[in-house]
């Protein structure tokens, strides 16, 4: 049977000899019993903060890019990311071949490529539009050329004039070989000059992401992070720690009980039974084995009698 907070604070409750709590009485847990719950939610933190790459919280992120836009959030749930997998999603569609990401550092992108930041200049659409309506209702215009091309999603859009501080006229849908489209009410529209298919991504000091070049159409990305898992609730949430861990989490929460309790000696006896349990685990499930190449080249001498060349150590 999988672990639940029931199961997991019951087993707690059970080494202080209490009285165990049931699904139907387990929302409505009052004083001693509420502070073995809120014990196990604290050691499953706890075990969590202690070891960012723990397989069982790794996931894939799929990010669909919008044309324009520079920069991206990961995702609220997100304790590390790995930027060493960021890679375009093949689309044969949209003539990308897919490929890995380079990294580059923000202060070498602040220096060199910022002012592609410059080029863009966005709106929203104002109301839906179907893909044959020549007029474009947007929030507003201002900023944009007198004439140009709009990108809408992967549909570029060309237009002869600006109607008024929020439409655009004289519309050509499905300009420079793109195809007409429908677009809901809030879709993001662009003008620039530049963009293309991304080759760099570049980590930002408050922890989002930038792309370089940023996107003209809508390419796919994808990127492995690990959360941060949510606290349990009900009584049968479970956590993403494996179930064959269970009693490590039973020690942590038991050393919590004892310490909200005062008793030193009880509450230092297991919490050393605690971290040795994470150290366990540690080593189970995140033990690294470096991968080092040597960068020692070897001299070669040349024998002229010989005209060999010898490699000497």
């Amino acid at each position: 049977m999988a672990e639940t907070f029931l199961t997991h604070t019951n087993r707690v409750i059970a080494r202080l000899n209490e009285v165990a709590l049931t699904s139907s009485n387990f929302t409505s847990s009052r004083g001693i019993q509420t502070q073995r719950k809120n014990a196990v939610n604290e050691a499953v933190r706890y075990i969590n903060q202690k070891e960012f790459q723990y397989p069982f919280n790794h996931t894939t992120k799929t990010q669909t890019l919008t044309a324009g836009t520079v920069k991206y959030s990961i995702p609220t749930d997100a304790k590390t990311v790995d930027y060493n997998t960021f890679r375009l999603v093949k689309d044969s569609d949209l003539g990308v071949s897919g490929g890995r990401l380079r990294i580059f550092d923000y202060n070498d992108y602040v220096n060199s490529f910022i002012t592609q930041e410059d080029e863009i200049n966005t709106t929203t659409l104002s109301q839906s539009h179907t893909d044959s309506v020549t007029t474009i209702t947007v929030a507003s215009t201002s900023g944009f050329d007198s004439a140009g091309t709009l990108f809408i999603g992967n549909e570029q859009v060309t237009y002869t004039a600006i109607g008024s501080s929020t439409t655009f006229t004289g519309v050509t849908r499905g300009a420079n070989s793109t195809t007409a489209a429908a677009h809901d009410s809030s879709v993001q529209v662009a003008q620039f000059t530049g963009g293309g298919i991304p080759e760099f991504v570049v980590r930002t000091p408050d922890n989002n992401y930038i792309l370089y070049s940023f996107p003209d159409k809508s390419y796919s990305i994808k990127y492995d992070y690990f959360t941060f898992p949510s606290d349990m609730s009900a009584h049968g949430d479970t956590t993403s720690i494996p179930d064959r861990f269970a009693p490590i989490i039973a020690d942590g929460a038991t050393a919590f009980v004892y310490q909200y309790r005062g008793e030193t000696a009880q509450y230092q006896l297991n919490m050393e039974r605690f971290e040795q349990g994470i150290k366990n685990m540690q080593t189970l499930l995140v033990n690294r084995f470096e991968y080092i190449r040597s960068t020692y080249i070897p001299k070669s001498t040349y024998n002229a009698t010989t005209n060999i060349f010898a490699r000497s150590t």
